[in-house]
């Protein structure tokens, strides 16, 4: 697998509602850094895991058109609220992103909701126990990709954020996570961060991109 590793001032994630729990840990600086070395002013940008909006936010900073689509209504709702434009993000599960007429995108940018392979709460079902296993999570996971793809511009770049996880065991969501996109997607390479500057969290010292190409 191809490596790098490049360093990045650490932002702390944009924050969502005050009742919300932000845990996402998908930092503004992902978002700003892609974005601006991989596209170009009034490109087309898209999340399909918009969240609080970050990758949105970042966007249109940067002088480019976020779209996105989140199935959380609070998340989404906020999101919404935070961009001009609004009306380019989507509430609806992102399995059904060709019931929508997104235009083709120059670049994608994400970062999914992460499951450790110990857990029965599946993000991607909102812990419907009837979808409890990490397997179904990775199957719906592709999935998305699968669709996201199909709005994706020819040879545009996917940008994944995505960590393993340590907790009674470790969960190789970077292996897998490559595995289950380079079946659809063409791989680049695999991108260590690692940050700096006062703001750093002492327990998030680093985190992984994985770079594609459709």
């Amino acid at each position: 697998m191809k490596f790098k590793t490049i360093s990045l001032p650490y932002e702390r994630p944009l924050g969502g509602p005050a009742d919300e729990d932000n845990s996402d840990q998908y930092t503004a600086a992902i978002p700003r850094n892609v974005i601006s070395l991989h596209s170009s002013e009034n490109d087309l940008i898209f999340d399909p895991f918009i969240g609080f909006g970050t990758t949105a936010i970042i966007a249109e900073e940067l002088n480019r058109i976020p779209y996105g689509i989140e199935a959380d209504r609070i998340r989404f709702e906020w999101a919404a609220g935070q961009v001009q434009h609004w009306n380019h993000i989507v509430h609806d599960d992102a399995l059904n992103l060709k019931n929508y007429n997104f235009p083709k995108m120059d670049l994608c940018v994400t970062s999914p909701p992460f499951m450790p392979m110990d857990d029965d709460w599946n993000p991607l079902y909102s812990g419907d126990p009837n979808y409890a296993e990490y397997s179904q999570y990775l199957g719906k996971l592709e999935s998305i990709l699968i669709k996201t793809k199909e709005i994706m511009k020819p040879g545009a770049p996917l940008f994944i954020h995505t960590d393993d996880i340590e907790t009674s065991v470790i969960t190789p969501l970077i292996n897998d996570m490559h595995n289950i996109t380079s079946k659809h997607f063409d791989f680049v390479e695999m991108i260590k961060i690692e940050f700096s500057g006062e703001e750093t969290p002492d327990d998030y010292q680093s985190t992984h991109l994985l770079h594609f190409r459709a």
